[in-house]
């Protein structure tokens, strides 16, 4: 569980991170796919929830 809790945590920051940049660069350009890739950052948000959550838990055992 603890390797799950990483894996989520890493994919939840890179998406983040990704979304960011890619976002606000697009929104910059005045392209209108800038609003996908801004809406990556909330589900980045929830990964890096779930994974901190399940590294938490994998201590707890």
């Amino acid at each position: 569980m603890h390797k799950l809790g990483v894996i989520f945590t890493l994919l939840g920051l890179a998406l983040s991170v990704v979304g960011l940049i890619v976002g606000f660069w697009e929104m910059a350009h005045g392209a209108e796919e800038s609003e996908m890739w801004l809406m990556l950052v909330p589900f980045g948000f929830v990964g890096l929830l779930l994974g901190v959550t399940l590294t938490q838990l994998s201590r707890k055992q």
